[in-house]
């Protein structure tokens, strides 16, 4: 493969996580501008199959601002899980779809990971531009 070539597929590369962690960055900024805080409790573990084995994602109970009991899974997950039964959290949720939740942490929101997929492709565009520019 010629360095030309490297260089497009780089650039492609990093276009594509740029675009991508661009799309998770503002959808995770929205769903925070719009979320409700509180607290709630982890009150289980359900346990996913995925390619790396097996992650856990917690089920929160939580009651919302209206005063509305809700019990909803997180999208986050992890081996070990990011939180236990038992364990107290801070929880973001959807007003209008409660059961829309987020754990309140850098990385149970979807942020930091967003984040890194950006910074991530703008390093490869970047080094992709500054290499076809210095040839």
């Amino acid at each position: 493969m010629s360095q030309t070539t490297i260089t497009i597929l780089v650039g492609c590369i990093g276009l594509l996580f740029a675009l991508v962690g661009g799309k998770l960055t503002i959808g995770a900024l929205n769903f925070r501008k719009r979320a409700r805080r509180t607290h709630g409790q982890v009150v289980g573990l359900r346990p996913r199959r995925s390619g790396q084995g097996v992650t856990y994602h917690p089920i929160v109970r939580f009651v919302t601002a209206s005063g509305i009991p809700v019990e909803a899974e997180t999208p986050s997950s992890g081996n070990p899980p990011p939180a236990q039964p038992g364990q107290q959290v801070a929880v973001l949720y959807d007003p209008d779809a409660p059961t829309r939740i987020r754990l309140d942490t850098a990385t149970g929101d979807g942020f930091l990971f967003s984040l890194i997929f950006l910074g991530i492709g703008i390093v490869l565009l970047v080094f992709a531009v500054v290499t076809a520019l210095t040839r």
